[in-house]
């Protein structure tokens, strides 16, 4: 958010020195300690557009009409697949580096669990752009692209199903 933007957004609440109503300050409070967390949730949602239009051939050819939490969880087996084929780690070694359980890991390898949480989605999301930074590169792109549209883009992206 611009400065410009910041301080239309926020005009109302009060000079320094005047008393401050409690509502305008608690929203910019609340803003300030969970900006961190809505930035986290915008990458998120960004890495698992990027990582279905990655795999979108793949998913495909597997099944077309595959339901959303099926094809979360072949999204998790391709990122753990591509950790794996750099032969930088093994399953142990993707479990220890993610402190996720190893049973959860080879569940989840194997296409048996497709119903993984955020946080261990994004652990193992964050390995996969170590191991490939030309993905890195790729979300950064679309990130931009979204910057470089408007507010309009960013709220299609969050609303999209």
């Amino acid at each position: 958010m611009s400065m410009q933007e910041t301080s239309t957004h926020y005009s109302n609440l009060p000079e320094k020195n005047s008393s401050p109503p409690s509502s305008g300050i608690s929203v910019l409070k609340f803003y300030i300690q969970n900006e961190r967390k809505i930035l986290k949730a915008l990458l998120l949602s960004c890495l698992h557009r990027l990582f279905c239009e990655l795999f979108h051939n793949k998913i495909q050819s597997i099944n077309s009409s595959m339901e959303c939490y099926t094809m979360d969880g072949k999204i998790i087996q391709f990122l753990i697949d591509g950790i794996i084929e750099t032969k930088e780690y093994t399953l142990e070694g993707i479990a220890y580096y993610t402190k996720i359980p190893f049973d959860v890991i080879f569940d989840a390898a194997c296409g048996n669990n497709n119903q993984l949480s955020i946080t261990p989605w994004a652990r193992v999301a964050d390995l996969y752009l170590q191991v490939k930074p030309d993905v890195v590169q790729l979300l950064f792109n679309k990130l931009i692209e979204i910057k470089d549209k408007n507010h309009f883009a960013l709220s299609l992206l969050l609303n999209e199903q």
